[in-house]
């Protein structure tokens, strides 16, 4: 049967509320936050059965209030308060007769929501959801998301007086805001019962109490809905909604004794939460004040996180260097290993590189602009690389009195100075950095290093294995002429025997 059910939540800044995310998740729309760059998308979402902004009457049919009807830049301009604990909006929850189909319910929220925008004279943003898939198939849903301002054709202008101040109320004459809440209240049950006599239907619903109906009975306590959506999603009973039932089964067996015994345990109960809230209350007074998130602008929000990824970086680079301490033998292996396999693709990146520092060295030699892409490291290189033949080149070749004289390069002007500078300085830092330097040095000392022993060893026997074949050619063609001249030849005049002194002998 149809159940009576209303919720009123208030929307502010100081709360760490965001009107325009609300308004984005309950139409099911894609909102950018102006004031915090921030964009919520809620777009995926397919509950949402009619939404649409209601204004008030005299409005209705304006072309200069056509900006209230664009979802995104009505929820901005609300977003955009001056107070960093500013009221942004109101929202009024309705449960809608299951009893109804679905075009008598949205024209029920519809009408609802159109009173409401004549009332106070704001905009209503109706959003009209069907159950969510393993709820309660009976739950369809309006929710009515109220400006705290009224609309005109400039803007948001004053206050609705709904959102009053209980002194400004009195000045004008008003009534208190409770007032508001309960017309609010019986305007809902008046018109879902219109519409439930018009459907031909004999279910009513009630706004009022159990006391005023005159049902002897305790109401089901109201869930808070962190309490709630933490007890669904765990599937375990929460210490708070403990409490609430506790105190709910109290309360219901003291009705049983009497209204004598419910008046004491509700008197207990007010006492023990009124000790409770004032024990919260000096605790929260001794934490350290904290503006909410949401109260902050665009140049806060982004230098908290600035801030908060330069701690994040830092506590990424530690955790990196010890892993990498603590696993240097795996992670080498694995690099070593991922290298013979990839060897091919290594050795193409490597060539496709050193392609790319010659095309850049020609390029600065004919004065020739260097493909985008490249890095302003090599074309700093290149350029180095061309300024030291250019002085080679200008370099005299000899010295002396005919010698031809080279006249020297004057200096550069402060001018031509300042424009090698910038393009020295566009091309890249012109001096390597400390590990560059001990990268190429290492390179140099590797390809210009000392022969070890066993080298100079290897050099000096195949040295001597060329002398000794050249003497061997000299001695043979030494006595074929020694024999054609006479046997007083064969003696060195010395006493020593011919080839005995060649190259590559012992001496």
């Amino acid at each position: 049967m149809a159940k009576y059910f209303l919720h009123v939540k208030v929307f502010s800044r100081g709360k760490g509320s965001r009107v325009t995310r609300a308004a984005a998740y309950r139409a099911g729309e894609r909102i950018r936050d102006e004031r915090t760059s921030e964009v919520y998308n809620y777009s995926g979402r397919e509950d949402v059965l009619h939404k649409e902004i209601v204004l008030a009457s005299e409005l209705a049919g304006r072309t200069d209030t056509s900006w209230a009807r664009e979802r995104a830049a009505l929820w901005n301009a609300a977003e955009h308060g001056t107070r960093r604990n500013a009221r942004l909006a109101r929202e009024v929850l309705v449960t809608l007769p299951p009893e109804l189909g679905q075009a008598q319910r949205t024209e029920l929220a519809r009408t609802f929501a159109r009173q409401l925008a004549d009332r106070y004279r704001c905009a209503i943003d109706l959003a009209v959801h069907a159950p969510r898939p393993g709820s309660d198939p009976r739950h369809h849903h309006a929710h009515l998301l109220m400006t705290a301002r009224e609309v005109t054709p400039e803007g948001l202008g004053r206050r609705t007086t709904l959102e009053l101040s209980g002194t400004e109320r009195h000045e004008r004459g008003l009534p208190p805001s409770k007032a508001e809440l309960l017309w609010i209240r019986e305007r809902w049950a008046e018109v879902t019962n219109e519409r439930l006599r018009e459907a031909g239907l004999a279910e009513r619903v009630d706004h009022r109490s159990y006391r005023a109906q005159g049902i002897d009975r305790e109401p089901v306590p109201m869930m808070p809905q962190k309490v709630y959506y933490a007890e669904r999603n765990s599937g375990t009973a929460h210490p708070v909604g403990e409490q609430i039932r506790a105190r709910h089964r109290e309360r219901s067996e003291a009705l049983l004794r009497g209204r004598a015994a419910l008046a004491r345990v509700l008197e207990r109960q007010r006492k023990d939460g009124r000790r409770g809230a004032l024990a919260d209350a000096a605790r929260k007074e001794g934490l350290p004040k904290r503006t909410p998130h949401s109260a902050l602008t665009r140049e806060e929000l982004n230098r908290i996180r600035r801030e908060l990824y330069r701690t994040q970086a830092a506590e990424i680079s530690r955790r990196r260097r010890e892993h990498r301490r603590a696993h240097a033998a795996e992670i080498n292996l694995k690099m070593r290993e991922w290298r013979k396999t990839h060897a091919t693709q290594v050795n193409r990146q490597q060539r496709e590189a050193y392609r790319r520092r010659r095309a850049a060295l020609e390029a600065v030699k004919a004065g020739r602009p260097i493909a985008q892409g490249r890095s302003a490291r090599k074309g700093a290189a290149a350029e180095r690389s061309l300024t030291h033949e250019r002085s080679v080149e200008n370099r005299p070749r000899n010295s002396g009195p005919g010698a031809r004289q080279i006249e020297k390069p004057e200096s550069p002007t402060a001018e031509e100075s300042v424009r090698r500078w910038q393009r020295l300085r566009e091309l890249g830092q012109p001096s390597p950095t400390p590990e560059e330097s001990a990268r190429q040095w290492r390179s140099l000392e590797k390809a210009e290093r000392s022969p070890t022993e066993e080298e100079s060893r290897q050099r000096w026997l195949k040295l001597r294995e060329r002398a000794n074949a050249a003497g061997a050619a000299g001695a043979t063609a030494e006595s074929s002429r020694g024999k054609a001249g006479g046997a007083g030849d064969d003696e060195d005049p010395k006493g020593r025997k011919p080839g005995r002194s060649g190259p590559g002998h012992e001496l």
